[in-house]
């Protein structure tokens, strides 16, 4: 097993392919409701488990996900290819996921489709079967020939109308290569060919449509970020004969190279470890990551497979260990247990920046104001000066907060949340405080990644802790802070005159019975000092309790009664 990382990286892609094929993964009925709840969901789940990005499938087989004029709605929206369902999924996946602070990749299969003779008519038609002379049959499925300029200049049209309507933060290009080294291409060839070997020809047509891509792509929309999804063995040095580029002239590094794909997320879908018949995964982590060429690689992870799905969180603390921008995994429905991941992902990450195609920070927000609206439900606001910006206006905002004003912002545990360019305002319930007073900041993050300066700090004390003011006013003391209305303590504080070892332990005392420990709140050696410990994730039931404070200058006790 791979070494454990010692903490999550503060910027980290970590992304889910939302599979649209077949239905694997979404949507599982044709009512529109349902279907639109349950995207809902899904961005809830991923954002909650630690995601911040989303590959989802637009384009599956020369159907859409989206309204587009040039090719037909899938059929699994409706139950019929072409039917209009009534509502944009992709425009309304894109709002939901900018909301709560993620991003969107529309995955377009590229030259993978469905074959003519299983289609019905359509408006518009599939491209089957409007051009069914771009279309060769391989092992029982559909592939635009990728040798036919006028095949390749229709999906660019396809890619470009995308880019241009929505607001996407990138494409993922998957099926971006030749079905095999039999693929039947002769007569393409011939015409074609221009005197070229086919290996080079084939190669070349892959290598020039995605640079023609990029280009088109970031002329219509700058920041657009242009990835891929290619096959995981690029090569090998032992078989020349067992890669992608040799197989299917696929050379996502040579993409990479060229400055032409700005990320890759390679289908690495195997162990960690060398298996008869299998690669290892953590060879070819490093193995992409060395070839990245200053772009990103995100270590795309099999979690479908269930000797990957074991070892989900050693992959994570593999990539990590490579110094990969992040993860990819592949598919939703494979990773909905939280629990698979441990607690890798449990502090939010920032997505990283791409500093090629933008360096330049947007302006910071110059003041932050925090109030206490209700017990333990603060206020943050935040301005920015009108219509000045420094480099790309905000896409996101990132509020910090932390227990003392000096805010360590490179600590991914001190982000509390990324919420969109339009909100100035946040609400935050801390359900467990463990502190007296909050301390918030507020940085703003634009489509690049690119974070400004945080703003000014800012706190406030909790209202609860009012109570506090002359009860610690011993050289050492102790108070069990009741909440509002009465119930379990929130917080227990106390104040040490000089450095000590330190017992702090909650103790139930039944009537007539014997005194029992229910848990150890502080066991350390603390300075002379204020402290607070938090009790509100403790679930007691009615009975009286002690709390009991050993320092080097003795004991201390107070109890507390909690009503049926």
């Amino acid at each position: 097993m791979p070494p454990r990382t010692s903490g999550p990286p503060k910027c980290e892609v970590r992304a889910v392919w939302l599979t649209t094929t077949s239905s694997l993964d979404w949507p599982r009925t044709t009512d529109k409701k349902e279907q639109q709840s349950s995207l809902r969901e899904i961005v809830r789940v991923l954002r909650e488990t630690g995601f911040n990005t989303i590959f989802f499938q637009a384009r599956a087989r020369g159907d859409a996900y989206y309204r587009s004029s040039l090719e037909p709605w899938a059929d699994n929206l409706t139950g019929t290819l072409g039917k209009d369902p009534g509502w944009d999924p992709l425009a309304f996946l894109v709002e939901e996921a900018h909301a709560a602070g993620m991003e969107i990749h529309a995955w377009v299969n590229v030259f993978k489709v469905r074959s003519a003779p299983t289609l019905p008519q359509s408006t518009p038609p599939h491209v089957s079967r409007l051009h069914p002379e771009w279309t060769v049959g391989y092992r029982g499925e559909g592939w635009l020939d990728p040798g036919l300029p006028a095949a390749r200049a229709f999906l660019l049209s396809v890619f470009t109308d995308l880019a241009a309507h929505y607001d996407i933060d990138g494409i993922n290009f998957d099926y971006m290569r030749y079905p095999g080294r039999d693929f039947n291409d002769s007569t393409t060839f011939r015409k074609y060919g221009a005197g070229k070997g086919r290996d080079a020809w084939r190669k070349a047509n892959l290598d020039s449509f995605v640079a023609e891509c990029y280009d088109k792509l970031t002329a219509v929309r700058p920041g657009l970020k242009i990835g891929s999804s290619p096959l995981g063995v690029y090569t090998s040095d032992d078989d020349p004969s067992a890669g992608a580029v040799f197989n299917y002239y696929q050379d996502a590094p040579a993409w990479l190279r060229s400055g032409k794909m700005d990320y890759v997320a390679p289908q690495l879908y195997w162990s960690i470890g060398t298996k008869k018949g299998d690669p290892d995964f953590a060879e070819l982590v490093r193995g992409w990551q060395q070839r990245s060429a200053g772009r990103h690689v995100y270590a795309g992870i099999g979690a479908f497979r269930p000797e990957v799905s074991r070892e989900l969180q050693a992959q994570i603390d593999t990539a990590r260990a490579a110094s990969t921008a992040g993860e990819s995994f592949f598919r939703y429905e494979n990773i909905r247990n939280a629990s698979l991941l441990g607690n890798r992902y449990t502090a939010l990450a920032l997505i990283p920046a791409m500093p090629w195609k933008d360096r330049t920070p947007p302006q910071q927000p110059p003041m932050v104001a925090v109030s206490e609206l209700n017990t333990n439900v603060f206020q943050i606001e935040w301005l920015l000066a009108r219509d000045t910006f420094t480099g790309e206006p905000p896409a996101r905002f990132v509020l910090y907060r932390w227990t003392t004003s000096a805010i360590p912002f490179s600590d991914p545990h001190s982000i509390l949340s990324e919420v969109p360019a339009f909100r100035r305002v946040y609400y935050d319930t801390v359900k467990a405080p463990t502190s007296a007073t909050y301390f918030y900041a507020v940085s703003a993050v634009d489509r690049a990644g690119n974070e400004s300066s945080p703003s000014p700090v800012s706190g406030e004390t909790a209202r609860e802790f009012l109570a506090i003011k002359g009860k610690l006013s011993e050289p050492t003391a102790l108070s069990a802070i009741l909440p509002l209305g009465g119930g379990t303590p929130r917080f227990v504080a106390y104040s040490l005159a000089a450095a000590s070892q330190v017992s702090l332990d909650l103790i139930a005392r039944p009537p007539g019975g014997a005194d029992s420990l229910v848990t150890l709140l502080v066991s350390t050696t603390q300075e002379r000092g204020t402290y607070v410990v938090g009790m509100g994730e403790l679930s007691l039931s009615a009975g009286r309790y002690l709390v009991r404070l050993r320092t080097a200058d003795g004991v201390l006790e107070q109890s507390f009664d909690l009503p049926p």
